[in-house]
């Protein structure tokens, strides 16, 4: 979910820069955030969602619940890419490419698109954990992987065709200057102007992104949260009762699945609900004309940006420390991974060190060659046994 796409309240597509002077304060926000701290972020973010690709993917990983992981790893990557370079080419920003202020509008669709995804998803393997847990006879029909390939699917799709419009809501004008110099700046197209557009869609597009998944993660989570607590004391009473045993075991590491997957969403709350109040005042003021701050809002916007980011780059280590067998896993391929990095350089050297040794057996080879047949030569030719007769 992206600030940038719904509120406007980013660099770009925002209050044109000659309509009110900037404070110095939005312009040290726009510089630490976009680039200094979006940036590693980001990377960090790519990094931890390509381990978790890595890991959640492998073969004995494959779960239904892992699926929906994985499929939101996707998302949240591709959302910090668009994110990334958005942060780096803004419409304010004059003497850019042509090709960089018409990606602005697509970029920042696409963006819109994949945390839309990620928005879902999440609610997704809520939903989903929650029938496991609470409705385990139900779970077993529904919690398959082929249902979360296809629901994944489904959700994408879903975003897909809600979050189209945005890319046709701003438009790149084109001003001649003196010396018929091109001058290129950004402004909203004669679609996003209409007012159906303005309230229809944007009250829609809040409503399917924001309200409907913080209520529904909000209220399933308390199950969670309430079906953990009561199987930590079931738990407690079996362990003073002395009956414990593989089920016991297994039981634990289902209750640390659902506790991760429980800390997610509360990680994912905590980043999105300073966007959904900010959400909420920007269309308040707007709706009603109350005289605001607009750099304000601007600076909350950028900060919300950045929340979102660093919800779309902390799952690994939500997994990494609440799963061990998410552990195990990345431990494998780590090692298998120095293990082909070192067999691939003792392949190297030995290739050489045959390729010498192979060099050199030809050396000698020919040498003995030769030698075997001159000396044939020699036996076989008077001549050659008798080199010092002088011939007439």
């Amino acid at each position: 979910m992206n600030m940038e796409g719904s509120l406007n309240t980013s660099d770009n597509f925002s209050v044109p820069i000659n309509t009110h002077e900037i404070s110095f304060a939005l312009e040290w926000t726009r510089f630490v955030a976009d680039r200094i701290l979006i940036p590693v972020i980001v990377i960090l973010g790519i990094a931890g969602n390509s381990c978790n690709i890595a890991v959640l993917s492998r073969p004995k990983m494959r779960t239904s619940t892992n699926v929906y992981l994985t499929n939101l790893a996707v998302f949240d990557m591709l959302y910090l890419v668009f994110m990334l370079t958005l942060s780096m080419i803004h419409c304010r920003d004059k003497g850019m490419y042509a090709s960089s202020y018409y990606y602005i509008p697509y970029g920042r669709a696409l963006s819109d698109l994949f945390g839309n995804c990620s928005v879902w998803v999440t609610v997704c393997f809520t939903l989903e954990r929650y029938i496991g847990v609470c409705h385990p006879m139900k779970g077993k029909a529904w919690c398959t992987v082929q249902k979360a390939k296809f629901i994944t699917l489904v959700v994408f799709l879903v975003c897909l065709c809600n979050t189209l419009p945005v890319a046709f809501e701003n438009e790149v004008i084109t001003d001649m200057e003196i010396m018929q110099s091109i001058n290129y700046r950004c402004d909203t197209s004669e679609f996003g102007q209409r007012e159906s557009y303005q309230f229809g869609y944007y009250w829609w597009y809040i409503t399917l992104f924001t309200f409907v998944p913080l209520i529904l993660l909000s209220v399933f989570n308390m199950f969670l949260i309430k079906s953990v607590w009561h199987a930590n004391k079931r738990r407690k009473l079996l362990s003073q009762s002395h009956v414990l045993g593989d089920h016991n075991n297994q039981s634990m590491e289902q209750q640390k699945v659902t506790t991760m997957l429980i800390s997610v969403v509360i990680i994912f709350l905590l980043c999105q609900i300073p966007w959904a109040i900010l959400l909420i005042y920007k269309v308040y003021v707007s709706a009603f004309i109350i005289p605001h701050d607009k750099d304000n809002i601007l600076i909350a916007g950028n900060i919300c940006n950045m929340l979102g980011q660093v919800n779309a780059s902390i799952n690994f280590i939500l997994y990494s420390y609440f799963s061990s067998r998410f552990r195990r896993t990345f431990r494998k391929l780590l090692c298998r991974w120095q293990k082909k990095k070192r067999g691939t350089n003792i392949m190297i050297s030995d290739y050489q060190s045959r390729k010498s040794d192979f060099t050199k057996d030809s050396v000698t080879t020919s040498l003995m060659a030769y030698r075997y047949r001159r000396d044939t030569v020699r036996e076989t030719n008077p001549i050659w046994k008798a080199p010092h007769i002088v011939l007439s």
